[in-house]
């Protein structure tokens, strides 16, 4: 199915961290003009558990699905501002990860929790968001803070590639008021080889400089290209491991969103997540956002 651009989906498992992806996507719907959908997927366990629920009452499968859509009803109900009344709620049977992908891809922008109500299994199998960004073609929002407002303070991580371009573009279309910092790590491919091999300080420092140079002159060529308000853009080039750096920008600046984009491959480099993504994921304090190649989005 083609994606639609005016179409966010929240996925709710009726956890705390699903409330906030409802809460963030019905925001980023209001100020995109798109439609919202919460979507909830009943899989074998929640299913049984929600059966021992309703006992004595419960009448079999049709009596959970409606206890289910009732939830996601009153999901949508909470949502401040009257945000949630206009969304269409839905519950797909399956399971959850395969029947997320299929709807997210009528979608053009999903929006997750960071994790969901089983700890144990997210330990084992990654959260239900990690399996999803590792497959999933559309950009996934992950939301870790209850949304009171637009983005104001966004830091998207720059490493030149088509990828974090297209990153940086839905970016800049979701957070049209925020300041964005552009954020680029460099460093001396094989340093610590080279210093292995004997290679003294001065020289790498020199090796650095020249690094430095190079991605302040991408970095600006980059800015140049960008087209629409460029005064809300601002740059940091800086030495060090490209995750600590983004996070340590981000905490700096208070950040309310990051950005990554992220390479699309073959079916089995899709399904593992890049270092630098999965290390934010797990270390960010605020919502991030991963954006595939190609992926476009709202």
């Amino acid at each position: 199915m083609p994606p639609d651009a005016s179409l966010v989906l929240a996925a709710v498992d009726f956890s705390d961290d699903a409330r906030r992806a409802a809460w963030r996507a019905a925001l980023v719907a209001a100020e995109q003009g798109a439609r919202l959908e919460l979507v909830h997927v009943m899989n074998r366990a929640s299913a049984s558990a929600l059966r021992g629920l309703l006992r004595p009452q419960a009448g079999g499968e049709g009596r959970v699905l409606d206890s289910l859509r009732a939830m996601l009803d009153g999901l949508a109900a909470e949502i401040p501002g009257g945000a949630g009344t206009m969304a269409r709620t839905r519950v797909i049977q399956g399971e959850v990860v395969p029947s997320l992908l299929e709807a997210a891809s009528a979608a053009g922008l999903v929006v997750v929790g960071a994790r969901g109500w089983n700890p144990i299994r997210d330990m084992l199998l990654g959260s239900t968001a990690e399996r999803l960004l590792g497959r999933c073609r559309r950009p996934v929002l992950v939301a870790r803070r209850l949304a009171k407002g637009p983005y104001r303070r966004v830091v998207a991580a720059i490493d030149f590639s088509t990828h974090s371009r297209a990153a940086l573009d839905l970016a800049m279309r979701l957070a049209p008021h925020a300041d964005i910092v552009l954020v680029h790590a460099y460093g001396v491919a094989f340093e610590g080889k080279l210093r292995l091999a004997g290679v003294d300080d001065e020289r790498l420092r020199a090796f650095r400089a020249e690094a430095r140079r190079e991605a302040l002159a991408r970095m600006a060529a980059l800015a140049a290209s960008i087209g629409g308000d460029r005064s809300r853009l601002s740059q940091a080039v800086t030495h060090g491991h490209p995750p600590s750096v983004l996070l340590a920008k981000a905490a700096q600046l208070r950040a309310d969103l990051i950005v990554i984009g992220k390479r699309g491959g073959t079916l089995a480099e899709d399904l593992v997540l890049g270092s630098v993504t999965r290390h934010v994921l797990a270390d960010a304090a605020c919502d991030v956002l991963v954006v595939q190649e190609g992926a476009g989005g709202a």
